[in-house]
Protein backbone atom coordinates (compact mmCIF):
# COMPACT_ATOMS: atom_id res chain seq x y z
CA UNK A 1 0.00 0.00 0.00
CA UNK A 2 1.98 3.47 -1.08
CA UNK A 3 2.51 6.24 1.48
CA UNK A 4 -0.19 9.03 1.56
CA UNK A 5 1.10 12.32 0.74
CA UNK A 6 0.41 14.79 3.54
CA UNK A 7 0.06 18.96 2.46
CA UNK A 8 1.35 21.18 4.83
CA UNK A 9 -2.36 22.96 4.35
CA UNK A 10 -3.44 19.29 5.78
CA UNK A 11 -1.05 19.21 8.33
CA UNK A 12 -2.08 22.83 9.47
CA UNK A 13 -5.77 22.27 9.10
CA UNK A 14 -5.37 19.25 11.05
CA UNK A 15 -3.28 21.10 14.34
CA UNK A 16 -6.12 23.32 14.20
CA UNK A 17 -8.86 20.62 14.94
CA UNK A 18 -6.84 19.19 17.21
CA UNK A 19 -6.37 22.41 19.21
CA UNK A 20 -10.26 22.82 18.90
CA UNK A 21 -10.88 19.59 21.08
CA UNK A 22 -8.97 20.94 23.74
CA UNK A 23 -7.84 17.26 24.11
CA UNK A 24 -3.94 18.62 24.19
CA UNK A 25 -1.48 22.01 25.37
CA UNK A 26 0.23 24.10 23.22
CA UNK A 27 3.21 22.07 24.47
CA UNK A 28 1.71 18.83 23.11
CA UNK A 29 0.58 19.81 19.67
CA UNK A 30 4.56 21.64 19.64
CA UNK A 31 5.70 18.42 20.00
CA UNK A 32 3.15 16.21 17.86
CA UNK A 33 3.67 18.72 14.66
CA UNK A 34 7.76 18.98 15.05
CA UNK A 35 6.97 23.08 15.29
CA UNK A 36 8.36 25.38 17.74
CA UNK A 37 4.84 26.89 20.04
CA UNK A 38 5.56 30.38 18.24
CA UNK A 39 4.33 28.99 14.78
CA UNK A 40 1.44 27.36 16.96
CA UNK A 41 0.82 30.46 18.06
CA UNK A 42 0.91 32.02 14.82
CA UNK A 43 -1.42 29.88 12.81
CA UNK A 44 -4.08 30.30 15.61
CA UNK A 45 -4.08 33.87 15.50
CA UNK A 46 -4.43 33.31 11.36
CA UNK A 47 -7.18 31.19 12.11
CA UNK A 48 -9.17 33.44 14.67
CA UNK A 49 -9.14 36.51 12.53
CA UNK A 50 -9.35 34.71 9.00
CA UNK A 51 -11.17 31.13 9.95
CA UNK A 52 -9.23 28.34 7.50
CA UNK A 53 -8.39 30.75 4.59
CA UNK A 54 -6.10 32.31 6.53
CA UNK A 55 -3.71 28.88 6.86
CA UNK A 56 -3.24 29.39 3.25
CA UNK A 57 0.47 30.21 2.89
CA UNK A 58 1.09 34.61 1.92
CA UNK A 59 3.03 36.51 -0.70
CA UNK A 60 6.61 36.88 0.37
CA UNK A 61 6.39 40.22 -1.82
CA UNK A 62 7.30 42.96 0.31
CA UNK A 63 4.81 45.68 0.64
CA UNK A 64 6.45 48.81 0.36
CA UNK A 65 9.05 49.39 -2.68
CA UNK A 66 11.16 52.99 -2.36
CA UNK A 67 12.69 52.26 -5.76
CA UNK A 68 9.19 51.13 -7.43
CA UNK A 69 8.67 53.61 -10.12
CA UNK A 70 5.72 55.53 -10.02
CA UNK A 71 2.57 55.96 -11.72
CA UNK A 72 3.09 59.39 -12.56
CA UNK A 73 7.04 58.84 -14.29
CA UNK A 74 5.63 55.48 -15.87
CA UNK A 75 2.90 58.55 -17.17
CA UNK A 76 5.75 60.75 -18.69
CA UNK A 77 7.51 58.03 -20.39
CA UNK A 78 4.84 57.04 -22.15
CA UNK A 79 3.70 60.65 -23.20
CA UNK A 80 7.39 61.12 -24.35
CA UNK A 81 7.47 57.95 -26.29
CA UNK A 82 3.87 58.57 -27.80
CA UNK A 83 5.68 62.01 -28.86
CA UNK A 84 8.78 60.64 -30.22
CA UNK A 85 7.85 57.03 -31.51
CA UNK A 86 11.40 56.44 -33.05
CA UNK A 87 13.11 56.96 -30.10
CA UNK A 88 14.47 54.32 -27.39
CA UNK A 89 14.72 54.27 -23.97
CA UNK A 90 18.55 55.71 -23.86
CA UNK A 91 17.46 59.21 -25.50
CA UNK A 92 13.77 58.93 -23.95
CA UNK A 93 15.75 59.45 -20.42
CA UNK A 94 17.94 61.83 -21.47
CA UNK A 95 15.73 64.46 -22.81
CA UNK A 96 13.25 63.71 -19.47
CA UNK A 97 16.29 64.24 -17.55
CA UNK A 98 17.08 67.64 -19.37
CA UNK A 99 13.50 68.58 -19.43
CA UNK A 100 12.04 67.70 -15.87
CA UNK A 101 15.60 68.19 -13.36
CA UNK A 102 13.65 68.15 -10.43
CA UNK A 103 12.25 64.74 -11.34
CA UNK A 104 14.54 60.73 -10.34
CA UNK A 105 13.51 59.02 -13.64
CA UNK A 106 14.79 55.54 -13.72
CA UNK A 107 17.41 54.12 -15.65
CA UNK A 108 17.06 53.32 -20.08
CA UNK A 109 16.65 49.78 -18.78
CA UNK A 110 13.93 50.39 -16.43
CA UNK A 111 12.16 52.44 -18.88
CA UNK A 112 12.61 50.28 -21.37
CA UNK A 113 10.79 47.41 -19.28
CA UNK A 114 7.76 49.77 -18.83
CA UNK A 115 7.94 50.88 -22.32
CA UNK A 116 7.47 47.04 -23.53
CA UNK A 117 4.73 46.59 -20.66
CA UNK A 118 2.99 49.47 -21.79
CA UNK A 119 2.74 47.49 -25.68
CA UNK A 120 4.87 50.49 -27.14
CA UNK A 121 7.91 48.98 -28.53
CA UNK A 122 8.02 47.32 -31.76
CA UNK A 123 9.88 43.52 -31.69
CA UNK A 124 13.45 43.83 -33.38
CA UNK A 125 13.55 41.40 -36.30
CA UNK A 126 16.27 38.84 -36.18
CA UNK A 127 19.15 39.83 -38.59
CA UNK A 128 22.39 38.47 -39.60
CA UNK A 129 25.04 40.49 -38.24
CA UNK A 130 27.81 41.86 -40.84
CA UNK A 131 30.92 42.98 -39.78
CA UNK A 132 30.85 46.83 -39.09
CA UNK A 133 33.21 49.19 -41.34
CA UNK A 134 36.25 49.56 -39.97
CA UNK A 135 38.00 52.88 -42.49
CA UNK A 136 37.75 56.26 -40.65
CA UNK A 137 35.45 58.64 -42.13
CA UNK A 138 37.86 61.43 -44.64
CA UNK A 139 38.52 64.70 -42.89
CA UNK A 140 35.55 64.23 -40.27
CA UNK A 141 37.14 65.38 -37.26
CA UNK A 142 35.79 69.22 -36.97
CA UNK A 143 32.57 70.51 -38.06
CA UNK A 144 32.09 71.26 -42.39
CA UNK A 145 34.80 68.88 -42.92
CA UNK A 146 32.73 66.75 -45.13
CA UNK A 147 29.12 66.89 -45.65
CA UNK A 148 27.29 64.15 -47.21
CA UNK A 149 24.22 64.46 -49.52
CA UNK A 150 21.94 61.73 -51.23
CA UNK A 151 18.25 61.11 -52.06
CA UNK A 152 16.00 59.16 -49.29
CA UNK A 153 14.15 56.53 -51.31
CA UNK A 154 11.12 57.99 -53.31
CA UNK A 155 7.45 57.56 -51.30
CA UNK A 156 3.75 58.22 -52.16
CA UNK A 157 2.35 60.65 -50.58
CA UNK A 158 -1.66 61.14 -50.02
CA UNK A 159 -2.76 63.07 -53.28
CA UNK A 160 -0.75 59.43 -55.43
CA UNK A 161 2.28 61.73 -56.26
CA UNK A 162 5.47 60.74 -55.49
CA UNK A 163 8.29 62.58 -53.37
CA UNK A 164 11.68 62.40 -53.61
CA UNK A 165 13.57 63.76 -50.52
CA UNK A 166 16.69 65.50 -50.56
CA UNK A 167 18.96 65.44 -47.51
CA UNK A 168 22.39 66.65 -46.19
CA UNK A 169 24.26 66.49 -43.61
CA UNK A 170 27.32 67.67 -41.60
CA UNK A 171 29.30 64.53 -40.91
CA UNK A 172 31.00 65.16 -37.78
CA UNK A 173 28.21 66.85 -35.92
CA UNK A 174 25.09 64.97 -37.64
CA UNK A 175 23.56 67.77 -37.77
CA UNK A 176 20.96 67.64 -40.98
CA UNK A 177 21.49 70.52 -42.91
CA UNK A 178 18.34 69.73 -45.55
CA UNK A 179 15.70 68.18 -45.77
CA UNK A 180 14.01 69.35 -48.68
CA UNK A 181 11.33 66.80 -50.81
CA UNK A 182 10.52 67.11 -54.98
CA UNK A 183 9.36 65.88 -57.22
CA UNK A 184 11.97 64.37 -59.21
CA UNK A 185 15.65 64.04 -58.67
CA UNK A 186 16.31 66.46 -61.00
CA UNK A 187 19.72 69.13 -61.71
CA UNK A 188 18.36 72.33 -61.65
CA UNK A 189 16.10 71.88 -58.54
CA UNK A 190 19.05 69.85 -56.60
CA UNK A 191 21.31 72.72 -57.11
CA UNK A 192 19.22 75.50 -56.31
CA UNK A 193 18.20 73.56 -53.20
CA UNK A 194 21.65 72.92 -52.45
CA UNK A 195 23.30 76.38 -53.19
CA UNK A 196 20.60 77.48 -50.50
CA UNK A 197 22.57 75.17 -48.49
CA UNK A 198 25.64 76.72 -49.16
CA UNK A 199 24.51 80.42 -48.57
CA UNK A 200 22.90 79.61 -45.13
CA UNK A 201 25.89 77.71 -43.62
CA UNK A 202 28.89 78.19 -45.94
CA UNK A 203 31.17 75.40 -47.92
CA UNK A 204 32.49 71.95 -46.66
CA UNK A 205 36.09 70.61 -47.64
CA UNK A 206 33.94 67.57 -49.39
CA UNK A 207 30.94 66.26 -49.81
CA UNK A 208 30.61 62.45 -50.18
CA UNK A 209 27.87 61.08 -52.39
CA UNK A 210 27.09 57.83 -54.36
CA UNK A 211 27.57 57.07 -57.59
CA UNK A 212 24.32 58.19 -58.60
CA UNK A 213 22.09 61.01 -60.87
CA UNK A 214 23.01 63.68 -60.62
CA UNK A 215 25.93 63.61 -58.34
CA UNK A 216 28.28 61.56 -60.80
CA UNK A 217 28.32 60.29 -64.42
CA UNK A 218 29.84 57.94 -66.38
CA UNK A 219 32.50 60.36 -68.18
CA UNK A 220 36.34 60.48 -66.50
CA UNK A 221 36.23 61.02 -62.74
CA UNK A 222 32.63 60.46 -62.82
CA UNK A 223 32.46 63.90 -62.89
CA UNK A 224 29.01 65.82 -63.49
CA UNK A 225 27.45 69.00 -63.75
CA UNK A 226 27.04 69.41 -59.99
CA UNK A 227 30.58 68.06 -59.06
CA UNK A 228 31.82 70.66 -61.48
CA UNK A 229 30.05 73.43 -60.01
CA UNK A 230 31.63 72.26 -56.44
CA UNK A 231 35.25 71.85 -57.67
CA UNK A 232 34.66 75.11 -59.04
CA UNK A 233 33.76 76.41 -55.51
CA UNK A 234 36.83 74.36 -53.77
CA UNK A 235 34.83 71.74 -52.50
CA UNK A 236 36.45 67.81 -53.28
CA UNK A 237 33.45 65.57 -54.32
CA UNK A 238 34.02 62.28 -52.89
CA UNK A 239 32.21 59.48 -54.03
CA UNK A 240 31.84 55.76 -52.29
CA UNK A 241 32.65 52.50 -53.84
CA UNK A 242 29.45 51.32 -56.18
CA UNK A 243 27.16 48.79 -53.89
CA UNK A 244 29.07 50.24 -50.35
CA UNK A 245 26.47 52.16 -48.63
CA UNK A 246 28.16 51.76 -45.03
CA UNK A 247 30.82 53.91 -46.29
CA UNK A 248 28.26 56.41 -46.53
CA UNK A 249 26.81 55.31 -42.91
CA UNK A 250 26.19 58.39 -40.40
CA UNK A 251 23.88 59.45 -43.90
CA UNK A 252 22.03 56.25 -44.27
CA UNK A 253 21.96 56.13 -40.37
CA UNK A 254 19.63 59.49 -40.59
CA UNK A 255 17.76 58.15 -43.32
CA UNK A 256 17.01 55.18 -41.29
CA UNK A 257 15.42 57.54 -38.85
CA UNK A 258 13.49 59.90 -41.17
CA UNK A 259 11.94 56.18 -43.35
CA UNK A 260 10.46 55.26 -39.59
CA UNK A 261 9.37 58.77 -39.06
CA UNK A 262 7.97 58.66 -42.98
CA UNK A 263 5.76 55.87 -42.12
CA UNK A 264 3.57 58.06 -39.69
CA UNK A 265 3.52 61.48 -41.16
CA UNK A 266 2.61 61.93 -45.16
CA UNK A 267 1.46 65.05 -46.19
CA UNK A 268 -1.44 65.05 -48.96
CA UNK A 269 1.22 67.03 -51.25
CA UNK A 270 4.16 68.15 -52.08
CA UNK A 271 3.51 71.43 -50.04
CA UNK A 272 2.48 70.00 -46.80
CA UNK A 273 5.08 67.29 -47.15
CA UNK A 274 7.62 69.98 -46.74
CA UNK A 275 5.85 71.40 -43.38
CA UNK A 276 6.67 68.02 -41.79
CA UNK A 277 9.59 68.12 -42.96
CA UNK A 278 11.12 70.58 -41.75
CA UNK A 279 9.20 69.72 -38.54
CA UNK A 280 10.87 66.40 -38.08
CA UNK A 281 14.58 68.45 -39.49
CA UNK A 282 14.00 70.56 -36.19
CA UNK A 283 13.57 67.58 -33.69
CA UNK A 284 16.20 65.75 -35.09
CA UNK A 285 18.76 68.78 -34.87
CA UNK A 286 17.11 70.42 -31.53
CA UNK A 287 15.40 67.92 -29.49
CA UNK A 288 16.37 64.31 -30.15
CA UNK A 289 19.48 63.61 -29.00
CA UNK A 290 22.36 61.20 -30.24
CA UNK A 291 24.28 58.40 -29.09
CA UNK A 292 27.53 59.09 -30.87
CA UNK A 293 27.18 62.20 -29.57
CA UNK A 294 26.90 61.51 -26.04
CA UNK A 295 23.43 61.97 -26.24
CA UNK A 296 23.86 65.73 -27.27
CA UNK A 297 22.12 66.97 -30.05
CA UNK A 298 23.51 67.88 -33.49
CA UNK A 299 22.74 71.35 -33.31
CA UNK A 300 24.77 71.72 -29.65
CA UNK A 301 27.64 70.56 -31.89
CA UNK A 302 27.35 72.30 -34.73
CA UNK A 303 28.53 75.91 -36.03
CA UNK A 304 28.30 77.27 -39.75
CA UNK A 305 31.30 77.14 -41.90
CA UNK A 306 33.74 80.21 -41.99
CA UNK A 307 34.38 79.43 -45.83
CA UNK A 308 31.35 81.55 -47.84
CA UNK A 309 29.33 81.16 -50.29
CA UNK A 310 31.52 83.72 -52.94
CA UNK A 311 29.10 85.87 -54.92
CA UNK A 312 31.38 85.48 -58.18
CA UNK A 313 33.91 82.46 -58.50
CA UNK A 314 37.38 83.20 -59.47
CA UNK A 315 39.34 81.99 -62.16
CA UNK A 316 41.99 79.40 -61.25
CA UNK A 317 45.26 79.67 -61.30
CA UNK A 318 47.24 76.84 -63.53
CA UNK A 319 50.95 78.69 -62.98
CA UNK A 320 52.22 75.25 -61.77
CA UNK A 321 50.85 73.10 -64.41
CA UNK A 322 52.86 73.34 -68.22
CA UNK A 323 50.13 74.04 -70.46
CA UNK A 324 46.79 75.24 -70.44
CA UNK A 325 43.88 74.90 -72.97
CA UNK A 326 40.53 75.61 -73.14
CA UNK A 327 37.97 72.75 -74.13
CA UNK A 328 35.91 72.98 -77.10
CA UNK A 329 32.31 73.27 -77.33
CA UNK A 330 32.39 69.53 -78.04
CA UNK A 331 34.29 68.92 -75.43
CA UNK A 332 37.94 68.20 -76.77
CA UNK A 333 41.21 69.96 -76.25
CA UNK A 334 44.30 70.37 -78.69
CA UNK A 335 47.36 69.66 -77.75
CA UNK A 336 50.58 69.13 -80.09
CA UNK A 337 48.26 69.18 -83.20
CA UNK A 338 45.74 66.55 -81.87
CA UNK A 339 42.18 66.58 -80.56
CA UNK A 340 41.86 64.57 -77.01
CA UNK A 341 37.73 64.08 -76.54
CA UNK A 342 37.65 65.18 -72.49
CA UNK A 343 33.80 65.16 -71.76
CA UNK A 344 31.11 68.12 -72.94
CA UNK A 345 30.23 68.79 -69.00
CA UNK A 346 33.36 70.73 -69.02
CA UNK A 347 32.80 72.54 -72.52
CA UNK A 348 34.51 76.52 -72.49
CA UNK A 349 36.30 75.55 -68.97
CA UNK A 350 40.04 75.62 -68.80
CA UNK A 351 42.10 72.67 -67.43
CA UNK A 352 45.71 72.65 -67.25
CA UNK A 353 48.36 69.42 -68.07
CA UNK A 354 50.99 68.46 -66.01
CA UNK A 355 54.25 66.11 -67.46
CA UNK A 356 54.04 63.03 -65.14
CA UNK A 357 56.42 60.60 -67.11
CA UNK A 358 58.29 61.47 -70.54
CA UNK A 359 54.98 60.06 -72.61
CA UNK A 360 52.13 61.10 -70.37
CA UNK A 361 50.41 63.97 -69.80
CA UNK A 362 48.08 64.68 -66.36
CA UNK A 363 44.94 66.62 -66.82
CA UNK A 364 43.81 68.91 -64.01
CA UNK A 365 40.36 70.60 -63.60
CA UNK A 366 41.17 72.84 -60.76
CA UNK A 367 42.98 70.94 -58.40
CA UNK A 368 41.39 67.49 -59.32
CA UNK A 369 43.13 65.28 -61.62
CA UNK A 370 40.61 63.70 -64.08
CA UNK A 371 42.70 61.65 -67.13
CA UNK A 372 45.92 61.00 -68.34
CA UNK A 373 46.97 61.69 -72.09
CA UNK A 374 49.19 58.95 -73.66
CA UNK A 375 51.32 60.76 -76.10
CA UNK A 376 52.20 57.71 -77.72
CA UNK A 377 49.07 55.88 -78.11
CA UNK A 378 47.00 59.17 -79.11
CA UNK A 379 44.36 58.27 -76.25
CA UNK A 380 42.88 59.42 -73.09
CA UNK A 381 43.46 57.36 -70.29
CA UNK A 382 41.64 57.12 -66.85
CA UNK A 383 43.56 57.52 -63.80
CA UNK A 384 44.80 54.16 -62.00
CA UNK A 385 42.70 55.62 -58.76
CA UNK A 386 39.58 55.46 -61.07
CA UNK A 387 40.00 51.71 -61.52
CA UNK A 388 40.70 50.59 -58.33
CA UNK A 389 40.00 52.56 -55.25
CA UNK A 390 43.51 54.50 -54.53
CA UNK A 391 44.14 54.02 -50.50
CA UNK A 392 45.44 57.77 -50.75
CA UNK A 393 41.67 59.00 -50.45
CA UNK A 394 41.65 57.75 -46.79
CA UNK A 395 44.79 59.78 -45.95
CA UNK A 396 44.07 62.98 -48.05
CA UNK A 397 44.87 66.22 -46.26
CA UNK A 398 42.89 69.05 -45.65
CA UNK A 399 43.43 71.68 -48.87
Amino acid sequence: MPWKEVSLMEEREKMIDDWLARENSIQELSEIYSVSRKTIYKWIARFKRYGRAGLQDRSRAALHHPNQTSPEIILLLEQTKLRFPSWGPKKLVHWLNQFYPGINFPSAGTSGYWLKRLGLVRPRKRRRRVEPYSQPFINCDEPNDVWSIDYKGQFKMRDGKYCYPLTMSDNNSRYLLLCHGLLSPNYDETRLWIDWVFREYGLPIAIRTDNGTPFSSTCFAGLSRLSIHWIKLGIRPERIDKGHPEQNGRHERMHKTLKEWILSEKGSNIAEQQILFERFRNEYNNERPHEALSQQTPASQYRSSTRKYPARIKRHDYSECDEVRKVKPHGDISYLGKRWFLTELLRREEVGLCEIEDDKMQVYFYTIPIAKLNLRSGKVEKNDCQKKRCSNNRHHSKS
